[in-house]
């Protein structure tokens, strides 16, 4: 199992598209980022932080948790909402965070062993959480998006 990267110097990289790979190998890495963003009970996670720079993450809880690759924003609330938010990368911090009321994103993901092409809508909460593995893609920390409380 990969463990959670932590050093900045990586997290800030800018993930590039899933072009080439098998379903083997997308699955190995999933499934380490599965593992790890459960053992830290985590809501979301993105494949930069197990040290793979690819547009991948993961978000939800258990059952619930949903595969999104190469996702991209079609539209996004103009109105915001502020929320506490923590990270597995970033040890005993919160930041008190602005993000969209909602997202609309279309996304890959897999569907009984078939790619499928998906377009949905978060809202609240939801959306602040895809919109913070956005940021993890795009090489930016929660510490960039507000202040900086330390517990």
């Amino acid at each position: 199992m990969r463990k959670i990267v932590k050093d900045k110097n990586i997290l800030r990289q800018i993930s590039k598209e899933w072009r080439v790979g098998t379903f083997e190998e997308l699955g190995e890495i999933v499934d380490n980022m599965k593992e790890v963003m459960d053992e830290l009970d985590g809501i979301g996670i993105a494949a930069i932080q197990i040290g793979v720079p690819k547009r991948i993450f993961l978000a939800g809880k258990g059952d619930d948790t949903k595969l999104f690759v190469n996702a991209k924003i079609l539209e996004r609330s103009p109105f915001e909402k502020k929320h506490w938010e923590g990270c597995l990368s970033c040890d005993n911090i919160q930041v008190r965070t602005s993000r969209p009321s909602y997202v609309v994103i279309e996304y890959d993901t897999i569907v009984k062993g078939a790619w499928v092409r998906m377009k949905e809508k978060y809202k609240g909460h939801d959306a602040a959480v895809i919109m913070h593995e956005f940021d993890h893609m795009n090489g930016y920390l929660i510490e960039d998006r507000g202040k900086v409380y330390r517990p």
